[in-house]
């Protein structure tokens, strides 16, 4: 049987609530985009049915699922929803592992709080199928997540911020997952009251944070970049600092090629300053 879900998280643990509640896990899971209905900017002239689209979860009803998905899935262990959320962030293909992987979690967790091995030997047994490597969902859903965490440490060293015409620090990317989320809260730690936000040029979305409120997350139109160079301030200035401040700490006689890819990897090159030729 082929599932479907929306492509958002909340979508997707509402998809997870579905199969816990059938008892039954799909073949294959497709993201598809829901039909416009009625009352939205483009409502569509057909339904779902007749599109033979599934209908999907919308609103109050797709919130209620994933909650309840959600709070099963961190009632057996906190850190495996963080291990799944982390695997579903990685933006890889990944969705059919992480909810076989949570099933059988969930199960194993409530099968012994009903009483089949109570206290801490059901904790022990929920804890080796969380790490068990052996199992094919599990080893997928450990690496994905473990991708998505490495990719996250690399961007909060490499980021490069410069100043907009808004009053923000800006850095842009093109990170390979969602990394933007999970880059909220560090950053908010890291400027305080300076308002910062990152773009991911990749998939039109910016992170962003007036130093006062919560860090945003939202969509912009690549036509309409959502900041631009302060008015009189030569645009390769602040490149300009990043670029002699490399050279000034750089030393000739280190220089180590293999490990800078390794620990700076060439799809990151595009937006660090330092890298590029002087002017």
């Amino acid at each position: 049987m082929e599932a479907f879900y929306d492509g958002t998280l909340e979508g997707f643990f509402a998809l997870l609530d579905d199969a816990l509640e059938q008892e039954h896990i799909p073949d294959k899971i497709r993201r598809v985009q829901p039909v416009p209905q009625e009352g939205d900017a483009t409502p569509s002239l057909f339904s779902e049915e007749e599109l033979g689209l599934p209908v999907l979860a919308q609103g109050p009803e797709k919130e209620h699922k994933s909650r309840r998905a959600m709070e099963r899935l961190r009632a057996c262990s906190e850190v495996a929803f963080q291990d799944c959320l982390q695997a579903w962030m990685s933006d890889e293909p990944i969705e059919l592992d992480i909810i076989q992987y949570a099933i059988r979690l969930i199960k194993a967790a409530e099968s012994t709080a009903a009483g089949d091995r109570p206290g801490t030997a059901g904790t022990e047994l929920t804890e080796r199928i969380r790490i068990d490597r052996s199992w094919g969902p599990c080893e997928r859903v450990l690496r994905a997540s473990q991708r998505y965490l490495r990719e996250l440490d690399r961007l909060l060293g490499l980021l490069r911020f410069k100043p907009t015409k808004e009053g923000f620090l800006l850095a842009r990317c093109e990170p390979d997952t969602f990394a933007l989320p999970g880059l909220a809260e560090p950053l908010r730690r890291r400027f305080g009251i300076t308002a910062w936000a990152v773009q991911d040029e990749k998939r039109c979305l910016v992170l962003s944070c007036d130093g006062l409120g919560e860090p945003e997350l939202a969509a912009y139109d690549p036509e309409q970049p959502p900041f631009s160079p302060p008015e009189g301030l030569v645009p390769d200035e602040f490149e300009a600092l990043w670029q002699d401040y490399y050279q000034i700490i750089n030393i000739e006689t280190r220089k180590n090629p293999e490990l800078r890819k390794r620990l700076m990897p060439q799809r990151y090159w595009k937006y660090l300053p330092e890298l590029k030729a002087p002017q």
